[in-house]
């Protein structure tokens, strides 16, 4: 009865302080009662299910529980994890990955194919930014299972089917063959893994951990030097020292939600800051990856090195540019143009999707202009319109979803244009470097003009001699400029 009744007075004066559950959790909120939802049962529905997340003490007795499985079984209650031998924690993914590769199609060739249409449309991309002085490169960050594959689960309890291809190890083929930046931390990690004294993955984390991350971004500054022939600021990294597990070097461990640590190797970090060098430029970056670059990020003061940086996560959400939350709202051609490099940073288990619509959306923004793509999208909802099944299908997304039919089918249209642009864009479906559209080039060139103080000063006295806003007379000299170099 005294258990009950602790429960009761902690669920309604929360008199004990509980540490919550680590994860995502969706709360149900407490129904209010009314006659009609007790009538038709809704009422008592909704009470249990709020109960059963809401009992007091709740947290305790599912750490318990977890412990209990933990320690008796060697289980988890949870479905993001993987354990694999010695207490190693991988996620589902990586060891997917490792044992036989994930693949959009059985048939290898033909997702060889795949893979090699966007590495085409990637070169392409890298050398219209180059073209307007931006530097594209990608970064293949390393797999836990790879660098780590001793304390794998075993293979036989997991998957015993044939093996695929695996994109991190055939990117960097085309690559090579095509001329694309690119550095392989997974191969270097995995030549590393015996000369180093410190962890380059924690036992119970999925991220490389926060020591090897910080070389990582110190090899990756000297090689955006090399590519680029820019001078930036350096790191100079501390030696290695043992201390209590930092974020998110036990984030697999969290989401056990256990009662005790797993017993593990003890964590390795490093201090860090950075070398002024007074010929030093400070860039401004752009990096399209997925979780890995939090390691960077939390632990290096950004703006020591970069005047100007901005996070798109998976190519969807918009981190540290105050203008923006998503991509979908900001202008993708003004923001590579605003930026002197541009990292693709996925590691070997996400990579498959590299980039995640963000190349071809970053080819049509940058070499078509609005007609072009307004055109295009016309063609692809004609095609919805007379393709019948294509048609129902979006009718019955239009209702489940209580939207407008002809808005469905125009964000379709624009996302399939991003799926096959080479289909509707003829420009882009050559083997030859597309050319950037002229109001790009326009666009930069005003920018080089405010850039250049020399330039700027001959401009204002025109702008003052013609009577014009200074932005006319800039405009002015770009459109000129451009003609005269298009004609040479």
């Amino acid at each position: 009865m005294l258990v009950f009744v602790a429960i009761f007075l902690q669920e309604k004066y929360h008199f004990v302080a509980i540490k919550p559950l680590n994860g995502v959790e969706t709360k149900t909120e407490k129904p209010e009662f009314s006659i009609e939802s007790y009538r038709k049962g809704e009422y008592q529905t909704n009470l249990e299910k709020y109960s059963k997340e809401n009992f007091g003490f709740r947290e305790t007795f599912i750490r318990c529980y977890n412990q209990y499985l933990w320690d008796f079984y060697d289980m988890i209650n949870i479905n993001g994890v993987s354990v694999g031998r010695d207490g190693w924690l991988y996620e589902p993914w990586f060891v997917d990955d490792y044992y036989h590769g994930l693949m959009f199609t059985d048939d290898p060739e033909q997702f060889k194919s795949i893979l090699r249409k966007e590495a085409v449309r990637l070169y392409k991309l890298q050398e219209v930014l180059k073209s307007l002085d931006v530097t594209l490169l990608v970064m293949i960050e390393p797999g836990k299972d790879r660098v780590y594959p001793e304390h794998l689960p075993d293979r036989k309890k997991h998957y015993d089917g044939p093996e695929g291809v695996r994109a991190a190890d055939y990117y960097p083929y085309l690559f090579d063959s095509l001329g694309i930046n690119y550095v392989d931390f997974s191969k270097h990690f995995i030549e590393l893994k015996d000369k180093v004294d410190y962890p380059l993955f924690p036992q119970t984390g999925t991220h490389w951990s926060n020591i090897a991350a910080l070389h990582v971004a110190d090899s990756l500054i000297k090689y955006m030097e090399f590519i680029s022939n820019k001078n930036i600021n350096n790191l100079k990294i501390g030696a290695p020292y043992y201390a209590s597990t930092r974020e998110p070097d036990d984030d697999l461990e969290k989401m056990l939600n256990l009662i005790r640590e797993i017993p593990k190797v003890p964590n390795m970090y490093a201090d860090v800051s950075v070398v002024y060098d007074s010929t030093a430029i400070k860039p401004k970056l752009l990096i399209n990856g997925d979780s890995y670059s939090w390691n960077i990020i939390n632990q290096l003061n950004m703006e020591e090195i970069f005047s100007k940086w901005q996070y798109w996560y998976y190519n969807s959400t918009v981190y540290h540019n105050p203008d923006y939350n998503s991509t979908y709202e900001l202008d993708f051609s003004s923001e590579l143009l605003g930026s002197d490099f541009v990292v693709l940073s996925y590691c070997t288990a996400m990579i498959y999707g590299l980039g995640y619509g963000f190349i071809p959306k970053a080819l049509i923004s940058l070499c078509c202009d609005q007609n072009q793509i307004d055109v295009a999208i016309d063609g692809v909802i004609a095609s919805m319109n007379s393709n019948e099944e294509w048609l129902g299908y979006l009718k019955n997304k239009a209702n489940e979803q209580g939207r407008n039919l002809e808005d469905v089918m125009y964000e379709d249209a624009k996302f399939y244009l991003i799926d096959n642009l080479e289909e509707r864009f003829p420009e882009l479906n050559t083997q030859e470097i597309p050319s950037v559209r002229s109001d790009i080039h326009i666009k930069d060139i005003k920018s080089k003009i405010y850039n250049n103080p020399d330039w700027i000063c001959t401009v204002r006295r025109q702008a003052a001699e013609w009577n014009v806003p200074l932005d006319t007379a800039v405009t002015r000299n770009a459109i000129w400029y451009y003609n005269q170099q298009k004609s040479e």
